[in-house]
């Protein structure tokens, strides 16, 4: 024996000889020693590691099972290493999954006499599963990923809180062990649905699902989504009205028997092999689902976080309906989820019941009324009835905002006591499950004031502000494959005034698909992203009122340095050190007034550009209507569209006709004068609410027009002269940033064209001179082409260079815009008006 094992002895050192001849004979054997205990030393670790489970989206992990000979929710995705060392045969992927179940996790130690073998059992059981295991690259070495289904599975049988986190140890299968075997028949009850399900339906659902083998456990409860791919084009197409709000179908697995007629815990089901008896429907809450679609995100958007733990709060105290007071009392769960179109309502809802376990039944009010009340009524009661059939239940009433309203706007007595009957009736049963009312309204304000009383709470979603918006953008990016850094999320929140979510969701969407179509070999960029808003802003500004953020910057404004400051002072210092300022000393309005011509509203636009604001221009005539009331309501409205963008400038143009003096206008109606009320009104809102960043920048030539109430402290408190420009630095400056895209000549000077305007000139004036001395180089240009016959080859902006005769020649023919008696009365103006 010795004699052999030291011939092979020499036959290895030999080969190592002949192999690795640069190194001597022994490395080798010692290298091979040492690797095979590093490898000993790595399967005992991986033997004694502990996994945790993380659970994963359902719809992920049916896309990532669906290569998986059988379909289980069973199914442990582990990395490559852990695959390797606990599966020896590729085909044979079972293994068991040994978990620590406490029943708390927050268990107080036993007394030494209360360590009975009683305790020890209930408090530090171990629970073994037969799973199947699949390799994934992206699965961190000490984790498992499993279906989310299987965590709340667990959950409920083991009573554990949402969030604790499982630990297990995995096993291999033994030599003795069964593997799950197909059984002969298995009992199941399915979860009640509002929606109606002929049993037809049921069976084609069912038996689509049980065509790929699946391994099912006593107890559990399995989710079947109804997917178009799933179920097929045809059957969803046909039966789409209900489909198209049910997501799955839901049922709990009740008893499996085996072809020997013995009882089993678990075992694998084929439509084909195994009697599937449905024994009856089962009301219940559903397994909660925390994750949207197939992305690991939540299902609620980030930005919308607090509505929906203010949602969920309400709906908690209902959740056992056992002896429930509120119900007895009186108190109802009716609540009411108001704001703007593609806000968020119907999102935050569906977490809110996804997370609770509860199914929705939709119920949409614009098919509900009818011309007819008695057609309505029924179609109410219809729906509320649907209680009957399922609980728990959220019954969601869509577009609120038309319900109990007559043709002429008006609320329907009627139909609002038919509804208040229809409540007192529907929570008058007795229920062992909650049932919820939850209303639906696209309106910022109800119209049905009696009929809102009747809710036991109404939450109000409004306009995302900028960090909620890059809090919706960095949700809305989990569910894209091509991300953008959150400094450059944050660029397009601050840009983005006035967007909700449906508008941030088409902004990514429309910027990825300008990536795709642009064909760049890099990754998508800002600029994809900030073209998209440009057109979604230059598209929806006229329709839908979307402030849009203008182009103009201070270098493009000259002279005004004094102006410039103080409105920067004014505007900029509250904005750069908000929490520097009180919560009350705030300014509520700058009016600009002065000759026309000196460029008020340039500077209301570079205002909001430099500062990064929204910025809504107005002119006074247009909000002036000839139907009663309907010029106050223009008037609220701009002011509530700036609310909606804050942080905002509004730019009221030609203050003068908007709010003239009151008692004076000579209107027959008295007009004027309930619009200027009710402007001061707003103005005083605007700065009793410090959370609203509103600037109000005004502009007229005739400030004495003006009502007085407006120009008091607190409002229009500081009146800014813009008037022309007198020295010749002030002139230059305009002239330099009026001619800042012209092609000048070399020998020209813009200092020699100041000083040959001697008078007092706007800016309107100075642009109004280099736009013909433009125009008188153009001319030259042209004539000088067509004298050398050139003009075939074509000219460009750039061919055009202005001389200083051609300005010359421009003064020549300037007529000034303001008359001296004009200028004389703007400085009596500003006389009176200044400080």
């Amino acid at each position: 024996m010795a004699e052999t094992l030291g011939k092979r002895w020499r036959l290895l050192l030999y080969i190592a000889r002949l192999r690795y001849p640069r190194y001597p004979a022994y490395y080798f054997p010692v290298f091979v020693l040492l690797q095979g205990l590093k490898k000993l030393r790595s399967d005992l670790k991986l033997r004694l590691l502990d996994f945790y489970l993380q659970p994963i989206p359902n719809v992920l992990f049916e896309q990532l099972q669906s290569d998986q000979l059988v379909a289980s929710e069973h199914t442990l995705f582990v990395s490559p290493t852990v695959f390797r060392e606990y599966v020896v045969e590729r085909e044979i992927n079972w293994i068991n999954l040994v978990l620590k179940v406490a029943k708390c996790s927050e268990q107080v130690e036993p007394t030494p006499h209360d360590k009975s073998l009683v305790s020890i059992i209930l408090n530090k059981q171990d629970v073994s599963l037969l799973c199947q295991v699949a390799p994934h690259a992206d699965v961190p070495l000490n984790a498992l990923w499993v279906k989310e289904n299987l965590v709340e599975n667990l959950n409920e049988r083991y009573t554990r809180h949402t969030g604790e986190r499982y630990w297990a140890r995995l096993q291999r299968i033994t030599e003795g062990q069964h593997l799950p075997a197909i059984v002969a028949k298995a009992n199941i009850f399915l979860y009640q649905t509002p929606y109606d399900l002929s049993s037809d339906m049921v069976d084609f659902i069912l038996g689509r699902y049980f065509e790929t083998p699946r391994l099912l456990y006593r107890n559990h409860t399995y989710q079947v989504p109804l997917t178009e791919r799933f179920l097929g084009n045809t059957f969803y197409t046909k039966h789409f009205a209900v489909l198209v709000h049910m997501r799955s179908l839901w049922f709990k697995c009740l008893n499996l028997d085996s072809t020997a007629g013995a009882f089993e815990m678990s075992g694998i089901a084929q439509k084909s092999l195994t009697t599937l008896q449905q024994t009856t429907t089962y009301n219940n809450f559903l397994l909660p689902e925390r994750f949207d679609g197939p992305n690991m995100r939540p299902s609620c958007p980030f930005g919308l976080r607090k509505y929906f733990h203010s949602l969920r709060s309400s709906l908690q105290a209902y959740l056992k309906m056992e002896n429930n007071g509120l119900v007895r009392n009186g108190i109802y769960p009716v609540f009411m989820l108001r704001g703007e179109r593609g806000i968020g309502k119907m999102a935050v809802l569906r977490s809110v019941a996804s997370a609770l376990g509860i199914p929705i039944y939709y119920a949409d009010c614009s098919e509900i009324m009818t011309s007819i009340s008695s057609q309505t009524e029924t179609k109410l009661s219809t729906a509320f009835n649907k209680a009957k059939v399922c609980e728990p239940l959220i019954i969601c009433l869509e577009n609120f905002e038309v319900f109990g309203v007559d043709n002429e706007g008006h609320e329907d007595q009627r139909i609002t006591g038919s509804f208040q009957a229809e409540l007192m009736t529907l929570f008058g049963r007795q229920y062992s499950h909650p049932v919820v009312v939850v209303a639906v309204a696209n309106q910022k304000e109800s119209n049905t004031p009696k009929l809102t009383s009747l809710f036991l709470e109404v939450i109000q979603l409004h306009a995302p502000t900028t960090a909620e918006r890059l809090e919706l953008l960095r949700w809305i990016s989990l569910g894209h494959r091509y991300r953008l850094p959150v400094a450059q999320l944050q660029k397009i929140a601050e840009q983005s005034q006035g967007f909700t979510l449906a508008d941030l969701e088409l902004l990514y969407g429309n910027a990825l698909e300008a990536w795709r179509r642009s064909q760049d070999t890099g990754r998508v960029g800002l600029n994809h992203f900030l073209a998209s808003l440009d057109h979604m802003q230059s598209t929806f500004s006229d329709s839908l009122g979307a402030p849009k953020v203008p182009k103009v910057l201070w270098s493009e404004i000259g002279g005004l340095a004094k102006l410039k400051s103080e409105i920067q002072n004014s505007i900029g210092l509250p904005l750069r050190h908000k929490h520097l300022m009180g919560k009350n000393m705030r300014r509520s309005g700058i009016l600009l007034y002065g000759p026309p011509g000196t460029g008020k509203t340039l500077i209301a636009k570079a205002v909001a550009t430099e500062c990064n604001l929204s910025f809504l221009s107005v002119q006074g005539p247009e909000l002036l209507n000839m139907y009663v009331g309907q010029s106050e309501q223009n008037v609220r409205e701009v002011f509530a569209r700036a609310r909606t963008a804050s942080p905002c400038v509004l730019f009221l143009d030609e203050l003068d006709s908007l709010a003239p003096n009151r008692g004076v206008s000579g209107d027959s109606g008295g007009v004027m004068d309930r619009v200027v009320s009710q402007m001061l009104s707003e103005m005083d809102g605007i700065s009793k609410d410090p959370g609203q960043q509103i600037f109000i920048l005004a502009a007229t030539n005739r400030p004495d027009l003006i009502d007085p109430a407006l120009l008091r402290p607190g409002r229009f408190d500081k009146l800014l002269y813009v008037g022309p420009s007198c020295t010749v630095e002030d002139k230059e400056s305009v002239l330099r940033a009026v001619t800042g895209r012209f092609r000048l000549a070399e020998t020209l000077t813009l200092r020699k064209i100041a000083e040959s305007l001697k008078q007092d000139m706007t800016g309107a004036d100075m642009y109004s001179i280099c736009s013909n001395a433009w125009l008188s180089a153009v001319r030259r240009t042209v004539k000088e082409a067509i004298a050398g016959d050139s003009i075939d080859e074509g000219l460009n902006a750039d061919q055009v260079i202005v001389t200083e005769d051609d300005f010359k020649e421009s003064v020549k023919k300037f007529i000034p815009s303001i008359s001296p008696a004009d200028m004389a009365y703007f400085n009596q103006l500003k006389g009176n008006f200044s400080a």
